[in-house]
């Protein structure tokens, strides 16, 4: 994969703007995560659209564009859904972006019943020839629908290494080679599996094909118990940038180097933190081509190679898995067994958790902090676990906070306002997609319950009377975003 090279940049939240439009031109390349611009509209023919007056406004800035899916993986057996694949062409012809990249992992697979069921959590695939055969078979199912080069992005895997599986480098080089597409080499991830546990840097990179990288993300990260997380929260650490100025006069067809960090944490970072990996991304770019051809830049080892998947499906593996997560199934197979055995398995539970309530809360803001409020800390947590069990994760977070307001409906808890609340934010969500003003009622004035809630705390014996509170939309309609960590 061959592609002009473009420079650095960063992947688009909002807050961002002032870099992406400061004169001095420091950021070269916006990357843009298509999917979280999506509407979803579960009920039409074509349930994703995307917001083609904001794609518009982006594509008006003076970078260059590349577009990274993060919700539509290909590193399963299962191709994503189809009818994912007319916006993503229609974002990318927008920006006229120069490439497009999706993760090496998954996040569907099927119940016991067979029914399709998200995972929440990008899961790592099956590290084997016939997981090499299933990832090659999805990524060609959606690059060969693509306008574009196609790339795929080397992921974080919390889990032990399973016996008799491909290392990670080894089933990268395999996947790409087969797929034929480029990789989008995520240093921080390498490093982080590192740090869990997994396969070295050293190890990993000696083993993919270096010409094939076109693409470097960089990121921050932080501690969570025994783990290391790609948390895309800060600072790069120092030890990824000492990688990455070894690895990078290596790269002979690398176009950009990109950094990433979560809306959540922007607010702490600041644009100066950002702008700072900026200036380190500048002067990474500087080593590019450095290197002499002859030079073999990575201690070669022999990969460790797989030959027998001792009838290990890519399908079993992944519905195996995937219950491990949502199901807490019981451990009545070997497989199941070993899964079960992996303290990161409740780990990825844990997070699956937080990152569903993350995604309620950007919707039902007030109605989970007046919860939180009438809750204690062990009540609340148990609500959310139960939750979680009751039905698995949704790809998009208005689904999410639907499904997370009928439970709460159907529990019928005696705190005062929820439900008021709880139909308040539900409506503020269907006229933000729609564009259509509502009315909701209340048994008290809105306006003093919800700055009530909004200063943190609990509305107690308010005045009683009927009121009506008109909800129309916002001059420019929000975007949801993505919960899931990639």
């Amino acid at each position: 994969m061959k592609t002009e090279p473009l420079g650095v940049g960063l992947v688009y939240i909002p807050g961002l703007e002032p870099l992406f439009e400061s004169p001095d031109g420091a950021v070269q390349v916006l990357e843009l995560e298509p999917q979280v611009l999506w509407r979803y509209f579960p009920n039409r023919d074509q349930p994703y659209e995307n917001q083609l007056e904001f794609l518009s406004r982006l594509q008006a800035l003076p970078q260059a564009k590349t577009v990274h899916g993060v919700g539509f993986p290909v590193g399963g057996s299962r191709i994503p859904d189809p009818r994912h694949i007319p916006p993503l062409c229609e974002a990318i012809q927008t920006l006229n972006a120069a490439w497009a990249s999706e993760h090496l992992v998954f996040n569907e697979s099927v119940d016991a019943q067979g029914k399709p069921v998200q995972t929440g959590f990008f899961l790592p695939p099956l590290a084997t020839p016939s997981g090499v055969e299933a990832a090659c078979c999805t990524i060609q199912a959606v690059s060969g629908k693509l306008p574009v080069p196609f790339a795929v992005e080397t992921p974080t895997n919390y889990l032990k290494p399973m016996p008799a599986e491909m290392s990670d480098g080894a089933f990268t080089a395999a996947v790409v080679e087969a797929a034929d597409c480029g990789i989008l080499l995520d240093l921080h991830n390498i490093w982080t599996n590192e740090r869990n546990g997994r396969q070295t840097v050293e190890a990993f990179l000696s083993e993919i094909p270096l010409e094939r990288v076109c693409e470097i993300h960089l990121a921050g990260g932080l501690k969570y118990g025994d783990y290391w997380l790609d948390a895309h929260s800060g600072d790069i650490p120092r030890p990824v940038i000492e990688w990455a100025q070894r690895l990078i006069p290596y790269l002979p067809n690398l176009a950009a180097v990109i950094y990433e960090i979560l809306p959540a944490y922007l607010p702490r970072f600041g644009l100066d933190g950002v702008r700072r990996a900026v200036d380190e991304m500048h002067d990474l770019w500087s080593y590019r081509r450095s290197a002499q051809e002859s030079e073999k830049p990575f201690n070669n080892r022999k990969p460790m190679t797989v030959t027998d998947d001792r009838g290990l499906t890519p399908e079993i593996w992944e519905r195996r898995l995937s219950a491990q997560i949502l199901f807490a199934s019981e451990s009545d197979d070997e497989l199941s067994g070993q899964l079960a055995g992996d303290p990161a398995i409740a780990l990825i539970r844990e997070l699956n958790r937080k990152f569903r309530l993350s995604a309620v809360i950007s919707n039902l803001r007030m109605s989970i902090r007046l919860l939180m409020l009438s809750l204690d800390v062990a009540s609340f947590d148990r609500l959310v676990a139960d939750y979680c069990f009751s039905r698995t994760p949704d790809r998009f977070a208005v689904i999410e906070s639907q499904h997370f307001a009928d439970y709460i409906r159907k529990l019928d808890l005696e705190i005062p306002y929820l439900y008021e609340v709880l139909n308040y934010e539900i409506t503020a969500m269907d006229v933000i997609a729609d564009g259509q003003a509502r009315t909701v009622p209340f048994t008290t004035d809105p306006q003093t319950l919800l700055e009530t809630l909004a200063r943190g705390e609990l509305p107690i014996e308010l005045p009683t009377a009927d009121y009506e509170a008109e909800i129309t939309p916002p001059e420019e309609r929000a975007f949801e975003t993505q919960t899931l960590i990639h």
